[in-house]
C-alpha cells in the first residue's frame, strides 16, 4: 500500500507503477537467490518499508526524475560502504543482550498489529492463529505457506474474497533517464540512505546473528546496493 501511496503522490502513470513494483521484485529476487546460494545462508533481501513511507512525503515536492538520480546516489553508497567494511566492523561491536532488545522493538509492534484484524474478522484470526501452533509444532518448515492456504480457503469459502475486479497483465519496464540535484541529493539520497541503513540493513544483521549465521555484512550490502543501482533507473528505490 505505501508503494501505491509513494507512486500516487508523485503522479505515476499505472505503466510506472507497474515498472517500479516490476524492477524491485526483480532486484530482491535475483540478490536474495545470489547471496543465499553464495554463502548457504537464508538471506532475503526485500525492499525497504521505512524508505517507501519515506518517499511517500519526499515524492511530492521532488520531481520523479530527481527521485531515480537519487536512488542511483544512495546505492552507490551502500556499495562504497560495502566494500569499506565499516559497516561489518559496526556491527559485530553490538553486544548481543543489545542486539536482542533492539530486536524485540523492531519486531514488537509486528506482533502487536498480527490481532489487529480481530475486529474485522475475529474468526479469521483464531483460525489463523490455532494453524500456526499446529503447523509450527509438525511441520515448521511448511507452517508460513500452510498459513497462507488456509487463509485463503477460509476467505474464499465464505465469499469474503472478490476476484473479479482483479486483472494480471505482464509489467513491462519504463526506463527513465535520471536527473541529479542538490535538492534530490540532500532531501531524497541522503535520508534514504540513513533510513535504509538503519531500518532495513541493521535489523536484518541482527537477525542473522541471533540465528547463529555468520555471513558478513560487506557482500550483502555491495551486492544489493548494486542491484539496487542497476534497478534504480526503472523505478526502484534501495533494497
Amino acid at each position: 500500500m505505501l508503494v501505491f501511496q509513494a507512486a500516487k503522490v508523485a503522479g505515476l502513470s499505472p505503466e510506472m507503477t507497474a515498472s517500479w513494483i516490476g524492477s524491485i521484485s526483480i532486484g530482491v529476487g535475483i540478490t536474495g537467490i545470489w547471496l543465499s546460494y553464495r554463502y548457504r545462508e537464508p538471506i532475503i533481501t526485500a525492499w525497504s518499508t521505512p524508505g517507501v513511507a519515506f518517499l511517500v512525503s519526499a515524492l511530492a515536492v521532488t520531481p520523479y526524475a530527481e527521485a531515480i538520480g537519487a536512488y542511483m546516489i544512495s546505492a552507490l553508497g551502500f556499495v562504497v560502504l560495502g566494500l569499506s567494511g565499516m559497516f561489518e566492523r559496526f556491527v559485530r561491536m553490538i553486544p548481543p543482550g543489545i542486539a536482542s532488545g533492539l530486536l524485540a522493538g523492531i519486531l514488537l509492534q509486528f506482533g502487536i498489529s498480527a490481532f489487529g484484524g480481530a475486529q474485522i474478522d475475529p474468526v479469521l484470526v483464531v483460525v489463523l492463529f490455532a494453524a500456526y501452533v499446529v503447523l509450527r509444532r509438525f511441520t515448521s518448515r511448511y507452517a508460513i505457506i500452510g498459513i497462507l492456504a488456509i487463509g485463503l480457503v477460509y476467505l474464499i469459502s465464505t465469499e469474503k474474497a472478490d476476484f473479479s475486479t482483479i486483472q494480471l497483465a505482464v509489467a513491462s519496464p519504463i526506463f527513465v533517464v535520471p536527473e541529479f540535484s542538490l535538492h534530490a541529493l540532500l532531501g531524497v539520497a541522503l535520508p534514504l540512505f540513513i533510513i535504509t541503513l538503519t531500518g532495513q540493513y541493521m535489523p536484518g544483521m541482527l537477525v542473522l546473528r541471533n540465528d547463529g549465521f555468520k555471513t558478513s555484512a560487506n557482500p550483502i550490502l555491495t551486492i544489493t546496493g548494486l542491484g539496487s543501482f542497476l534497478a534504480a533507473p526503472f523505478g526502484s528505490h534501495a533494497f
